[in-house]
């Protein structure tokens, strides 16, 4: 039967669309795009239906491929290949590539299991759980990126100085504009809004939201895509957090709501002070009484903290508020269907599948146990009040540990035993590769005197 993503769909996409290859894709466990590329009639005949086997030793490296010996099947288990199954409802014709498609897998063993520890399967777990209480997540990451040019042999921002919102500077760069919002629209993910932001070279590009599962695939795809649309225009994009040291960090606020089987905006109630429902408060308070113990999932890499900085847009302390964009947690003024939270903690090389498990269990934690957040900030300067969120790599270790025994076995059970424990390894291992290193700033400050 041809009815969307059905086998018989796909083939008619593919061939209306001359696909010629198919790109197996999947999100590792250090936030990088990993894929096979497979020949048309190969992915029809066998993919589509046996999967594809992939190295298991790529899970276990961290963002420089150095592998970690502690997690995964390790060098006594050799390493064995894992089988990645495709998603039929990922599939997707890539506009900016002539004649190839792309869809997301899940990563399966040899038994059959998948495997725990797998971004996309730690957040499967998740939004089951939500569904078991019969909620459903709606949402979408707001991302910024920069984007760069060779410029004399060196890379620099594609115009010096800030122009936020300048519509001078965006019809100077429109062709990069309309190259991004043409491509994400024919890619499926409904850009709504572009525009220059609050540093050289830095955009900013909002889609709509999805649903589920969905709102990780989407940001995926649209971090991956943008990349291949601006290398296809001759420069050079990045989702750094912090790229360049005196200029705005670039987020990826995770804009959601929970939503009932019959399709009710359950954070919103027109009863309550601010039309924000019981539901949605006591979400908050989850958030945030976990912030700093999840920020190692949420922001996992060394640069992410340098984009924490006080005064700069980006949250430093667990507050939240109303229409409040120095706070962690910002309530933006629509209300009825459009009642969301936007939490601002991810950094724009957040793992999506990663920090969207990590907030709705934390959120999921604050509904069950009816946690109520601290007053909202209201003429109160955000950067001067509330608990300090980790400053670095290493604070988000060890404040990973600071919750109660009983907490830590809820988020433990939800989140993955084997799943923790296999990020905090490929994590330290970065952090300690980072404090080994002799960086230009020790060079500059410290050769000459001594």
């Amino acid at each position: 039967m041809d009815t969307p993503y059905s086998t018989d769909y796909l083939h008619r996409l593919i061939r209306d669309h001359q696909i010629q290859l198919v790109r197996i894709c999947v999100q590792d466990s250090s936030n990088i795009a990993r894929s096979k590329y497979v020949p048309v009639q190969q992915f029809l005949q066998h993919v589509l239906y046996e999967g594809i086997s992939f190295p298991s030793a790529l899970f276990d490296m961290d963002t420089a491929s150095v592998l970690q010996a502690d997690v995964g099947q390790g060098f006594s288990g050799g390493y064995p290949s894992y089988q990645l199954r495709v998603d039929p409802a990922t599939f997707s014709i890539l506009p900016f590539t002539q004649g190839e498609a792309r869809i997301i897998a899940d990563v399966y063993d040899d038994s059959g299991s998948q495997i725990t520890f797998a971004p996309r399967t730690v957040l499967q777990r998740v939004v089951s759980r939500l569904r078991e209480h019969g909620y459903h997540v709606r949402g979408a990451f707001e991302y910024e990126f920069y984007v760069f040019e060779q410029t004399n042999g060196q890379l620099k921002p594609v115009w010096e100085g800030l122009h936020c919102f300048s519509e001078t500077k965006q019809a100077e760069v429109a062709h990069i504009i309309q190259a991004v919002l043409q491509g994400l629209s024919h890619l499926g993910a409904e850009p709504e809004v572009a525009n220059t932001e609050y540093g050289s070279g830095q955009f900013e590009v909002t889609y709509a939201p999805h649903e589920g599962i969905a709102i990780a695939d989407m940001a995926f795809y649209y971090r991956t895509a943008i990349k291949e649309i601006i290398h296809k225009l001759g420069y050079t994009a990045t989702f750094m957090s912090k790229p360049i040291a005196n200029m705005s960090g670039s987020g990826a606020h995770l804009h959601h709501s929970l939503w009932s089987v019959e399709g009710v905006n359950l954070f919103a109630d027109n009863s309550q002070v601010n039309c924000l429902s019981d539901i949605g408060r006591w979400f908050i308070g989850g958030q945030l009484k976990f912030a700093s113990a999840l920020s190692l999932f949420i922001n996992p890499t060394v640069n992410a903290y340098k984009r924490l900085q006080p005064y700069t847009f980006a949250p430093t302390r667990v507050t939240w508020g109303f229409e409040n964009r120095c706070a962690m947690i910002r309530i933006p003024r629509q209300r009825g269907a459009k009642t969301r939270i936007e939490n601002r903690l991810p950094g724009a090389d957040t793992n999506p599948y990663l920090a969207l498990a990590a907030l709705l269990a934390a959120g999921l934690y604050g509904i069950e146990q009816q946690i109520e957040p601290p007053h909202a900030l209201q003429g109160q300067d955000a950067y001067q009040i509330g608990e300090v969120l980790p400053k670095t790599l290493y604070e988000a270790l060890e404040h990973a540990h600071l919750v109660n025994p009983e907490e830590a076995q809820w988020f433990e059970q939800i989140l993955g035993p084997e799943f923790i424990k296999h990020h905090e390894s490929l994590r330290r291992t970065e952090w300690d590769r980072y404090m080994a290193h002799v960086s230009d700033w020790e060079m500059n400050e410290y050769f000459s005197i001594f």
